[in-house]
């Protein structure tokens, strides 16, 4: 891949030493005009392990990051409910930022981060990795290029092959005792916001802003001595017209692959998000297979925001986009609370308190 030069070098702290610090700080290390001057981390031992994978300096001190006159940009990898505090702190001290998703776990919050950032000057960027993925990114290129015609309908699932789920009490994975806040609403957005706002974000990128979402959840049902499956399912109206249905979940032993977008002049699908993607028409007798680059998703979302930065404009993964990201899965939240459709209004819910933050099960029906 030709990576473009930039006149600014970027030096960069990395907040927060899991999986997705390891996986940015390597991105981040492979850019010319980039370095990694710090790995932080609460724990010293996981920032100095991280630190080791690429040879630089461990640290538990947030404030020797923002102190430090040649860092210009900080990448939150840290767990949710921390974002606002780091992203106000990181603005006040000049820093440009790229935030994991979720950004936050309100829209208040989401805001406040915005506005921190704004009246700083710095850029910010809300890691939604997914629409720089092969068939996603293919797929929005195609549309934008008018393939299709006008983009009316789509299928988009986070879906997987399900084991079979015992009628029993459950217990605790590796997972839930490895990152407890991950599974713990006060901390975490539950899966929603954690994991299928990745295709709410791909979903408006081609259909737009919402004007209504309608959301329930079924499963976790006893049968003999197993449990039925726990499916999210919502229905997305949208501003122009068009409607999305977005699927979450497993189903067992079935692994669910197939979304597609369909338009007034023909159809995209996938199966695997590196693609191909496959072009159905009426005139076609099989689908014509379309490749996919292999650019890596990750490499593209930072030049989007290095691209935003030397030329003073909005990332595609902008604050307000990420903030409208966090509003329709919240949104969908609601509506499973009150059983009704919830209506928008320039990309906002209309009956979602700006503080509203779901505490429910993690799963939301476990």
């Amino acid at each position: 891949m030709t990576r473009e030069r930039y006149e600014m070098k970027y030096g960069v702290g990395v907040i927060g030493s899991g999986g997705m610090g390891g996986l940015w700080s390597k991105v981040i290390a492979s850019h010319p005009d980039c370095e990694v001057l710090f790995m932080y981390d609460p724990n010293p031992d996981a920032a100095e392990a991280r630190a080791k994978e690429i040879g630089t300096q461990p640290t538990t001190s947030l404030k020797e990051i923002l102190d430090h006159s040649d860092v210009n940009l900080t990448l939150i990898c840290s767990p949710t409910f921390t974002h606002p505090d780091l992203v106000r702190q990181s603005a006040a001290s000049g820093k440009h930022i790229l935030c994991e998703k979720p950004m936050a776990l309100t829209l208040a919050s989401c805001q406040q981060m915005i506005d921190d950032c704004s009246n700083a000057g710095v850029t910010i960027a809300v890691g939604q990795s997914i629409r720089f993925w092969g068939a996603f990114r293919k797929i929005r290129e195609l549309v934008a290029e008018g393939l299709i015609g006008t983009p009316c309908l789509a299928q988009v699932h986070r879906m997987g092959r399900a084991g079979i789920k015992r009628n029993v009490p459950r217990k605790p994975g590796p997972q839930q005792e490895r990152r407890p806040w991950r599974f713990d609403t006060r901390y975490a957005g539950g899966n929603i916001l954690e994991s299928v706002v990745h295709e709410l974000d791909f979903t408006r990128s081609i259909l737009g802003e919402a004007s209504s979402a309608y959301c329930e959840v079924t499963g976790n049902e006893p049968y003999g001595d197993n449990r039925s499956p726990v499916v999210i399912q919502a229905m997305i109206n949208f501003e122009a017209g068009g409607q999305a249905t977005i699927r979450q979940g497993g189903i067992v032993g079935f692994p669910c692959k197939g979304s597609w977008v369909a338009g007034t002049e023909g159809t995209l699908s996938f199966d695997v998000w590196e693609g191909p993607v496959f072009h159905h028409h009426p005139d076609l007798e099989e689908p014509r297979v379309l490749p996919c680059d292999a650019a890596y998703a990750y490499d593209l979302e930072l030049l989007d925001l290095l691209n935003s930065i030397e030329g003073d404009h909005e990332p595609e993964n902008s604050g307000i986009n990420g903030m409208k990201n966090i509003a329709l899965g919240l949104s969908m939240y609601k509506s499973i609370e009150l059983g009704k459709r919830i209506e928008f209004k320039d990309g906002f819910p209309l009956e979602l308190p700006f503080d509203y933050q779901y505490r429910g099960l993690n799963n939301i029906k476990e």
